[in-house]
């Protein structure tokens, strides 16, 4: 059997590895983007699908929210569409002073000063911080926070008070792919949500298998995505719908789309464009490998959790069938150190100790509390700009599915191999050894899928041929 060299990422560089020429080299390619910006973000908030136009719904005196991605997204959507918004806000007669906004950090750390202002730009954050108009969410205050209630599908919806009692709510959002058949959007469900209602649909009871695409469509029918309903509920009980403009992104954050308007109404093409850029036809692989980028998702990728999660996660990322086969092998190629900041990311490494006692990652639960409510580990989130306690079990809680899957889930390139057996990896010094170890699980002619810079492009999702 002939080879073929593939570059695939490796930190902040990349290797070329050696696979069987047969093998599917599937990655992001950019396609046309959108030539004027501007003239698409007006065109958009002039033309909202399912509200008014954003000119109609402002009036003098109102007070408006506007709630963004956080810096876990690209920042140019945020600096291109944010000063247009404010624009046509200052022109509908909305006065700078009563407009405010609100980093939706969900789960995640919030940004210093220093990185809003990045996200933002300097002339936008510069006019606004100087109001106290710039804000982080935080999602375990309670007195920044409003509850409403609880969903037929038990999804508890509590969320950013301050948000919630403006007299109109704007969200610039980015539809990017998630895992399953879905992308991201309609970011305030989850964005400006809780720590209680995040655990609703992110911890371990709740995360969606991706063995339900077999599901029969009556079936199917019974799953009701948390978004819509969240979104639904919200709009409910509020009486008020929330303005979106979210943005389909290529290479960088340049706008492939933008859709402005209802939840509801947006939705449908967005993911219509979304699919048609980020879904890739495959062969359902017997060896899945990624090249891991220097950074991506919630940091460095010296992080344990981080590199494992952008390993653990490849498999869930289905159009349609599954990518990796039952017993199949997944391969991540990366340098990783297994280095967690203790201050970025304060309960990380205690959490990894708790699961190395545990024989899965659903024993996790029964922690949840004790974490959540360590007073140290709060004082590093809500001052310290770290992770909120919780935030590694929603890490590991989604390993599980691929750790079922998988007849080995290999980190190739690792510096610190133990820390990446305490997760329940396979370690090898480099690709070659990690691809030997592969055959022998699999066999020696394996049909092999490589996605070489899956996290440092537009993520994409797989079609597989079942």
């Amino acid at each position: 059997m002939g080879t073929k060299k593939v570059a695939v990422d490796f930190g902040d560089r990349k290797i070329d590895i050696e696979v069987p020429d047969s093998s599917s080299v599937i990655e992001y390619q950019e396609g046309s983007l959108i030539e004027n910006p501007r003239e698409a973000i007006l065109n958009a908030l002039a033309n909202p699908l399912g509200m008014p136009a954003l000119s109609s719904l402002a009036k003098p005196g109102m007070k408006v929210a506007i709630g963004f991605d956080d810096i876990t997204r690209p920042n140019l959507p945020a600096r291109s569409i944010l000063p247009i918004l404010v624009e046509e806000l200052n022109r509908a007669g909305i006065q700078d002073r009563d407009i405010l906004f609100i980093c939706a950090s969900s789960n995640h750390r919030k940004p210093n000063r220093t990185e809003l202002a990045n996200h933002l730009g300097p002339t936008l954050f510069n006019r606004f911080w100087r109001l106290n108009a710039i804000v982080n969410h935080d999602c375990s205050n309670q007195d920044e926070l409003t509850y409403l209630g609880i969903t037929e599908s038990g999804r508890y919806v509590e969320h950013n008070k301050r948000y919630l009692d403006a007299d109109l709510m704007i969200y610039q959002g980015n539809v990017s792919s998630a895992q399953g058949a879905s992308y991201t959007g309609t970011g305030v469900c989850i964005g400006l949500a809780s720590t209680k209602s995040i655990a609703s649909h992110h911890s371990i009871n709740a995360i969606p298998d991706p063995q339900t695409s077999k599901l029969a469509g009556s079936e199917k029918k019974k799953i009701v995505n948390v978004k819509d309903e969240m979104s639904a509920f919200m709009e409910k009980a509020t009486g008020k719908q929330v303005f979106y403009i979210n943005s389909i992104n290529g290479i960088g954050g340049q706008m492939i789309g933008v859709h402005a308007g209802s939840a509801s109404e947006i939705k449908g093409p967005a993911w219509e464009l979304a699919s048609s850029r980020f879904v890739y036809d495959a062969p359902q692989a017997d060896v899945l490998i990624v090249g891991l980028s220097a950074s991506f998702s919630y940091g460095n990728a010296n992080n344990t959790l981080i590199a494992a999660a952008g390993t653990f996660t490849l498999p869930r990322y289905n159009a349609q069938g599954l990518i990796l086969r039952e017993g199949g092998v997944v391969i991540a190629v990366s340098p990783t150190t297994g280095y967690i900041d203790p201050q970025l990311y304060p309960s990380y490494q205690k959490v990894i100790e708790v699961y190395g006692k545990l024989h899965s990652p659903r024993g996790l639960i029964d922690y949840e509390d004790e974490f959540n409510n360590n007073p140290q580990y709060v004082h590093q989130y809500t001052h310290g700009h770290g992770y909120p306690p919780l935030h590694p079990f929603w890490l590991l809680y989604e390993n599980e599915y691929t750790l079922g899957r998988a007849g080995a889930v290999i980190m190739a390139g690792t510096t610190n191999p133990g820390a990446f057996r305490a997760i329940g990896m396979n370690t090898a010094p480099n690709f070659e050894a990690a691809w030997k170890m592969a055959k022998k699980i699999v066999g020696e002619n394996p049909r092999v899928v490589v996605a070489p810079s899956f996290w440092s492009k537009p993520r994409i999702k797989f079609r597989v041929d079942a």
